[in-house]
Formats: structure tokens, C-alpha cells, sequence
């Protein structure tokens, strides 16, 4: 029990906030259900806090269900609102399973941050990053200087797709016109190469292109962007098992970053962590529906990874009755 509510209708609750992200759908669906005002927006909500109080953290769950590693890890930052501050969700993520491997909270994705993300990491899951077979990140500096200090035996490759966003942040690409559209080929030619030694050459060329339109300032700029560790955009040739892209941490962000929109903001900061392990173990165990790879579908992130699941309905039940930590 919690207060006068059975475990079983708290649970249920909060399997319907986490599919609705919203405290009011809720309640009208709850009334819907039980067709009586059995519960108030205030109740509904410490009821749900004290549900996320009782639960394990994502570290506790991994120690206790020991889902296997790929090898192959994305390391990401995803920005949300507390107050009028901007905070920043650092994750690193398993690309193979889509599995959460670990997550902080800071104020900056800087070189501290990353610091504290590696060794909650370390902690949580013990030797992983330096048996790692490839790591997958954006181009954040501050990472890249903790890569280079313990992990540049391990392959790493920078998003392409990252790049050319960036590049379109500079000199709008998607209607380009005119010496506009030349760029963006020419950029294209750079990104999108086919083997390494066309890449190579690509840039070569585009180099030589700016340097015939010195007066073109965000040219120039490009140019800045694709040189800035451009080695690393290249190890998917060496590596094919690595993706040059980094659509599955890319997918993430898109549902974590959706819920948290939907929470309009955080107002504790208790609340931040909170919510975030809610909405982080949720992800964990939700069953992938419309993967572009069959065999990913029906699972769940956990599946994936090889942990055996009792068969559930709602996970949160799962957790709490089942005993399963």
C-alpha cells in the first residue's frame, strides 16, 4: 500500500502518466476507469513520487540483471529546463542493444561532467570502456580530451551526420542555391564518400575550392568544421561494423527529449533525478514496436541485451511483485 491506494492502482497510474506524459490525461483516464473521483492532481502526484522513491536506480538494475554488452558505446548530451536554467542529461548508451549503460545530470557538458559520467559508469559497470570495441560521439571537445587521455586504443567515430548539421548551422544548406549549392555538394562529396581515399580527396578539393573564394567567410568556416578531428569522421572505413551515423542515440534523444518537454520543466531539484530515473527505466523496459531491423522488434532494450524477463504487463509491477531486484 501506498496510503489508502493498493500497489496495483499506483503501479497502473504510473504505467498510464508514463504513456500519456501528462498529470490530467491521468486523472481523466483513471476516472474513466474506476468512474468515481477517487483521487486528486496533489495525491496523484505524491503518489507517483513516492512510487519513484521505492524503485531502483538504472545502476541497481543493471548490477542485478546483468545485461550483456556490446562493445560499442555512444556517449551524448541531452539538454532540458530546470527553471530557467538549461541542465544537461550526459548518457552513455549501448548502440548494439539500446540499452542505457549509464547517466548523469550537470550544468555543462564540459570536462568535469564527462568526468563524473565515466566513472559512474566505471562504478556501475566495471571495465567495460577500456574493453570497449568502438565508441560513438558528436565532436563534444571535452569528451574527446578524456578519449585521448584513456581510450584512444579504442576506435571512435564522430557522427557524420553531426558534421553536416553543423555545416548547415553556418550556410544554409537544405534550399541551397548558387555558389550555395555548390558548397553543399562539394560538403556532401566530403561526408558521404563512399571509400576513404574519396573523402580524403573530397576535402582536398574543397580546401582548394575555398581558397579560390577567400571572400566567402562562412566558406571558410566550413571548412574550420570538417578539418576539426576530421580522422575520426573516417574509422567506419577501417571498422565497417561501426556506423558512421548516430541514429540509434539520435532515436534516444528524440523519446527523452519528448517527455521532457511534456513535463514543462522541472520545479524541485529533487524532482530532477526523480523523474529522470522514471522516464529512464521506463525506456529500458518499453518493447521496441517499429525498429527498421526486425529482430529488435518485440523486445525490449534489457531483451536485447540478453536478460530474460518474466513475461509483464506493466514493468513497474514487474519490479515491485516479482522481486526481480
Amino acid at each position: 500500500m501506498i496510503g489508502h491506494y493498493s500497489n496495483k492502482i499506483v503501479d497502473y497510474l504510473a504505467y498510464v502518466y508514463l504513456r500519456s506524459l501528462s498529470l490530467r490525461k491521468t486523472l481523466e483516464i483513471s476516472l474513466a476507469w474506476f468512474e468515481q473521483d477517487i483521487i486528486s492532481k496533489k495525491t496523484l502526484l505524491q503518489l507517483l513520487e513516492k512510487l519513484i522513491d521505492t524503485l531502483p536506480s538504472v545502476g541497481q538494475v543493471t548490477k542485478k540483471l546483468n545485461p550483456i554488452r556490446s562493445g560499442y558505446y555512444a556517449f551524448d548530451g541531452t539538454w532540458f529546463k530546470f527553471f530557467n536554467l538549461s541542465i544537461v542529461i550526459l548518457i552513455c548508451f549501448d548502440v548494439k542493444t539500446l540499452d542505457i549503460i549509464s547517466y548523469c545530470v550537470a550544468e555543462d557538458e564540459n570536462y568535469n561532467a564527462y568526468k563524473k559520467l565515466i566513472a559512474i559508469v566505471e562504478t556501475e559497470n566495471g571495465n567495460i570502456l577500456a574493453k570497449a570495441k568502438g565508441f560513438f560521439a558528436d565532436g563534444e571537445l571535452t569528451f574527446l580530451k578524456h578519449y585521448k587521455e584513456k581510450f584512444a586504443h579504442v576506435p571512435l567515430q564522430l557522427c557524420v551526420f553531426h558534421k553536416y548539421s553543423r555545416a548547415g548551422q553556418l550556410l544554409p544548406l537544405k534550399h541551397a542555391r548558387g555558389i550555395n549549392l555548390e558548397i553543399k555538394l562539394r560538403v556532401e562529396k566530403v561526408l558521404f564518400a563512399p571509400t576513404k581515399a574519396e573523402a580524403i580527396d573530397s576535402l582536398k578539393q574543397l580546401r582548394k575550392y575555398a581558397s579560390e573564394h577567400q571572400e566567402n567567410d562562412k566558406l571558410q568556416k566550413i571548412i574550420g568544421v570538417l578539418k576539426r578531428n576530421f580522422q575520426l569522421l573516417l574509422t567506419h572505413f577501417d571498422n565497417p561494423e561501426m556506423s558512421p551515423y548516430n541514429n540509434v542515440l539520435e532515436g534516444f534523444n528524440h523519446i527523452i527529449k519528448r517527455k521532457l518537454r511534456l513535463t514543462k520543466g522541472f520545479k524541485k531539484e529533487l524532482n530532477i533525478n526523480r523523474w529522470l530515473k522514471l522516464m529512464l527505466l521506463d525506456y529500458r523496459f518499453h518493447i521496441i514496436r517499429s525498429s527498421k531491423l526486425p529482430e529488435r522488434n518485440g523486445k525490449s532494450p534489457l531483451e536485447l541485451a540478453e536478460v530474460k524477463l518474466p513475461k509483464h504487463y506493466n514493468w513497474i509491477t514487474l519490479l515491485r511483485k516479482k522481486s526481480i531486484i
